[in-house]
């Protein structure tokens, strides 16, 4: 038996923002430490506490004496690249939920039906991010979930947690446990913030083609990676994208 850590961060507010990302990585115990160690290197090689994607992609902000304020954004990306290829060296799982909050509440009565009647789509992220990595794990292994401390997604992401296990055996016998951290001390948190923010920024321009200045970033972090590297899953759900989603997610009943 072998115990899976699933870091989790967000991306976006219903009501704020016309796209909600939920992203986790995934790593297994025994190689928690060896990511951790990497990522604390490059953090004191950059003369930083800790990461954090919507700091670091202002240039007109400072971060670090290796991000100084008005850096170019190639410079930017250049600088950001190692901690991508950090995540995909020593990480092993990566899960990418991006919805289109105007998609989602366009959907009708039937078709939320088909994805469990969410009152919001951080619920089914939530859901099809928990049932990606059951299906990933194997038999006997056990998932620890470690979910960003927000104020505002906290308990929703409990009460979400509660309800699927109450409705879905696979997830109530694997998940073990569920813990909320701050990011500045869980390297791994940061890394799964690196992942929301770039993948909000990817969803708008696909959703809505808004110019994307980290798209380059982007697309070094999820292209196909070889084997014994981080594996990624990724869904970019536009409305009909939530609609064809609701067959496959049929057993997942909102309570």
């Amino acid at each position: 038996m072998a115990i899976l850590h699933a870091y989790f961060d967000e991306s976006g507010k219903k009501g704020d923002h016309p796209v909600v990302t939920f992203t986790g990585v995934c790593i297994s115990q025994s190689r928690l430490s060896v990511f951790d160690d990497a990522w604390t290197a490059l953090l004191r090689q950059y003369g930083i506490a800790s990461l954090h994607m919507a700091k670091a992609s202002r240039l007109k902000e400072n971060n670090g004496p290796k991000m100084p304020r008005h850096q170019k954004i190639e410079e930017r990306i250049e600088v950001l690249t190692p901690f991508a290829d950090c995540i995909n060296q020593r990480l092993e799982i990566g899960l990418i939920q991006a919805i289109d909050i105007e998609g989602f509440n366009g959907l009708t009565k039937e078709a939320k039906a088909g994805i469990g009647s969410p009152d919001d789509p951080y619920y089914l992220a939530f859901a099809r991010g928990l049932l990606e990595i059951i299906d990933y794990v194997q038999e006997d292994d056990k998932i620890s979930l470690i979910c960003d401390d927000d104020v505002q997604t906290a308990w929703d992401c409990y009460r979400h947690y509660r309800a699927i296990k109450r409705v879905h055996d696979e997830v109530s016998r694997k998940v073990v446990s569920l813990m909320f951290a701050k990011d500045d001390y869980f390297p791994a948190l940061q890394a799964a913030d690196m992942v929301a923010f770039l993948s909000r920024l990817e969803a708008r321009k696909e959703f809505y083609r808004e110019y994307n200045l980290y798209r380059k970033l982007f697309r070094h972090l999820v292209k196909e990676q070889e084997p014994g590297r981080m594996q990624w899953n990724k869904m970019f759900a536009d409305k009909q994208k939530l609609i064809d989603l609701g067959v496959s997610m049929g057993k997942i009943k909102k309570k």
